[in-house]
């Protein structure tokens, strides 16, 4: 226990723990349960909890304020940020917004809270995650425990492979965290919560508002990816307007199979017929009109794939389409005994932003400390690129990656100086002395220890 957590505290925060429980218990059991009182959950012990929890190597909010700095007086800093929720006189910050790459052309903006907006958003969330979590459908996968990206890769290839799929509906809904719509999340949360109290509190971070370059600006629909809350927050609307719509409505009133497998906003669905297939692309639209939400044209499309597919490509010529689901290009091939499966490979898509954000890097990198230092930083973002696209099948994508990524190693040590300093056959002696990490599949059915 730190010299800051008093046992009042401790005990504060093992008791909200036993609460949740309770809840999702009370969740379980009782679907239609409505919970009233939630806000006082959000006392010193939890809280603290809460700020363990945040990542220190994080950028901080407008105020400036990093998870260090706060800690300097957290028992004091708690006490007070707990009075003010208590007296309703809390009031989130503006996020500051900041943008990533999101591919070649575009970029993706973020939203960073103060520390103790995350800490209260990490309070909420997890509240959040005990109420629906036992409601969410199987269908999805993001942001959920002992769930993630590789398991829905598996599932969309397991149903492909084993039931009967001839058609894939290949959806994008455009700008999705940004055109959540306020008064719609709200409905759908008061499904379950009916305490005032908590309830304002997640309006109040919804309509707190973006700092960007010195200008504050008003919003009125979406959650900013960055947020804590965010991924719950979508996972709940998508499960009313998208998950449950689907297997209540959708799947009920065709005749053959369907089945959709979904991660966060992006998603991939299964048909066994095209009528069906092209009758729900069809729907789908005016459903996510109905609530603020717009599939984009450009990336979505309804595509013939699977076993009739991957057989007329073998005896009348006709090429099976391919789709991309989690930064991977699915496509019809072959067992070596001859037998229908699904490939799976780096996105061409992917391969560039990775190369591209690897360059932009070693060109930063490579005046601001010595090579030997970046050089196992190249190794450790070289072995999480093969942990996330490591799966059977994509040896030659990883291949291909560590081979440009080489390349680009031994291009910007050479552009440290005027000069050309290290010769092909001396950058080869370095890779012999110190050497990058080979390719290795992680994702793998023939493998025990792969996860």
């Amino acid at each position: 226990m730190s010299s800051e957590e008093t046992p009042a505290v401790h005990r504060d925060g093992e008791w909200v723990e036993t609460k949740l429980k309770l809840i999702t218990e009370r969740a379980k059991r009782d679907p239609d349960c409505k919970f009233t009182t939630l806000a006082y959950l959000l006392n010193e012990g939890y809280l603290l909890e809460c700020f363990k929890e945040l990542k220190r190597n994080k950028a901080p909010g407008i105020d400036g304020v990093t998870v260090e700095e706060y800690e300097r007086n957290l028992s004091e800093n708690i006490k007070e940020l707990v009075k003010r929720l208590k007296g309703k006189r809390y009031r989130p910050q503006p996020v500051r917004r900041t943008y990533i790459p999101k591919d070649a052309k575009s970029l993706r903006p973020l939203g960073i809270p103060t520390i103790e907006d995350k800490m209260v958003q990490m309070g909420i969330k997890r509240i959040l995650d005990a109420i629906w979590e036992v409601a969410f459908l199987d269908v999805s996968y993001g942001f959920r425990p002992n769930r993630g990206c590789h398991d829905a890769l598996d599932e969309v290839k397991e149903v492909i492979v084993t039931r009967p799929v001839n058609y894939v509906v290949d959806m994008d809904i455009e700008k999705f965290f940004d055109t959540v719509d306020h008064a719609w999340i709200m409905q759908f949360l008061e499904h379950r919560i009916g305490d005032p109290s908590f309830l304002r509190l997640i309006v109040r971070f919804l309509k707190a508002g973006v700092m960007e370059e010195g200008r504050y600006m008003e919003v009125e629909k979406g959650t900013p990816q960055g947020g804590l809350i965010s991924p719950v927050l979508a996972n709940i609307y998508l499960h009313y307007v998208l998950d449950l719509w689907l297997e209540k409505k959708v799947k009920r009133q065709g005749k053959g199979f369907a089945h959709m497998t979904r991660y966060a906003d992006d998603f991939i669905v299964c048909f066994q017929c095209e009528d069906e297939a092209q009758k729900f692309a069809g729907e789908l639209k005016e459903r996510f009109g109905k609530f603020g939400l717009k599939i984009s044209e450009a990336k979505s499309r309804t595509i013939e794939f699977g076993r009739k597919a991957w057989h007329k490509e073998q005896t009348e010529e006709i090429k099976a389409g391919t789709f991309d689901f989690l930064g991977l290009t699915h496509y019809c091939t072959k067992t070596r005994k001859g037998r229908f499966k699904v490939g799976r490979k780096t996105s061409k898509k992917k391969l560039r932003q990775k190369l591209k954000a690897m360059n932009e890097w070693l060109k930063r990198i490579r005046n601001a400390e010595k090579w030997t230092k970046w050089w196992e930083t190249l190794k450790r973002k070289l072995v999480g690129h093969y942990r996330y696209y490591g799966v059977s099948g994509n040896i030659e994508g990883l291949e291909q990656f560590y081979g440009k990524a080489t390349r680009l190693a031994y291009k910007w040590m050479n552009r440290r100086s005027q000069r050309k300093s290290i010769t092909w056959e001396k950058f080869n002696k370095i890779l012999v002395w110190n050497p990058l990490p080979k390719p290795k599949i992680y994702h793998s059915p023939y493998c025990p220890s792969s996860t």
